[in-house]
């Protein structure tokens, strides 16, 4: 969920493993009514590939009726597996950056993916390699992260970004290349909660018979495609399919006592469903996805490191 404005730019950077939400000026803040950027990414997961290499040249921020003004990467290029970035070790792109305080129009990255280069790319499961192309909606390469906020002045905002593989990350057909699109979720650190929970192995199944077991589709791994859904408020669970959809998809992971699944949340109630069809499910089509739990289950996230466990 993303929010065009926030009244104290309250979102995050993982510094190690704490969530750091903004500081009210004084000796954390930046001096002379200038304020401070930083920005952080995490991933969520996907099937069918084991690695999403990007490489990230540049960031830009466009204040309101001005010209765009680039920001200092941490390190220029910066190469990311976007696999490998979880709440615990995000990425910092941005570390307290100086900007003016205002009305910004968006933040974005310019991503290099050259064809025939090897800059930003993907590992398919067979170990070859897919270069990726950036969405044909920004032919320029460079993805909008978030649109319309405010900043206060002295003040320093930090802030962490989901980027949803299973969202972000499609095989068009024909093109014999993976589209790389934006599909962020930015989460605010002055009240997020953690969702976690199990999904019992009895739940998935031995059974590789789908008359049998509905888990069993066309891939023979059982563990592939257990997902767990999240929707805002009492909602009719629905799959991936472009125009609508779950705010967050957490990969269940297989453990000797079952799968176990996590994810950070704002605060809320949501329905939170399960699938072992998440394999099948296409970002770009609408697809017949089963889930457990269908009518929905409401759970209250509320406090600023509350966790709050659905298990199935």
């Amino acid at each position: 969920m993303i929010r065009t404005r926030w009244a104290c730019a309250a979102v995050s950077i993982l510094a190690s493993t704490a969530l750091v939400g903004c500081s009210q000026g004084g000796s954390d803040g930046p001096a002379s009514g200038r304020s401070t950027l930083s920005v952080s990414l995490m991933d969520a997961p996907v099937d069918g590939v084991t690695a999403v290499h990007v490489r990230i040249t540049s960031m830009w921020i466009k204040p309101t009726g001005g010209p765009a003004v680039e920001l200092p990467l941490v390190k220029d290029p910066l190469d990311v597996n976007l696999l490998a970035l979880t709440d615990t070790n995000a990425a910092i792109l941005l570390d307290n950056a100086s900007i003016e305080a205002g009305s910004y129009e968006w933040l974005a990255m310019d991503i290099a993916a050259v064809p025939g280069e090897r800059d930003s790319y993907v590992l398919t499961e067979t170990g070859a390699e897919e270069e990726i192309e950036t969405d044909l909606r920004v032919p320029s390469g460079r993805l909008r992260l978030v649109s319309g906020f405010d900043v206060p002045p002295n003040e320093a905002v930090r802030l962490l970004f989901d980027w949803d593989m299973r969202q972000g990350l499609v095989y068009p057909p024909g093109q014999g290349q993976y589209l790389l699109k934006p599909a962020f979720r930015m989460l605010d650190v002055t009240a997020y909660g953690v969702l976690q929970g199990t999904i019992a192995a009895t739940t998935v199944g031995t059974s590789l018979d789908p008359a049998v077991n509905h888990c069993a589709t066309d891939d023979v791994d059982l563990d592939v495609g257990n997902i767990v859904y999240v929707f805002t408020g009492s909602a009719a669970p629905n799959d991936i399919d472009g125009t609508r959809g779950p705010i967050a998809a957490g990969e269940a992971t297989y453990t000797p006592n079952g799968y176990v699944y996590r994810t950070l949340i704002d605060p809320g109630v949501y329905t939170v469903v399960f699938t072992c069809e998440g394999g099948n499910d296409d970002p770009e089509s609408v697809d017949d996805i089963s889930f457990l739990n269908s009518s929905g289950t409401t759970n209250p996230i509320t406090n600023t490191g509350n966790a709050t466990s659905v298990d199935f």
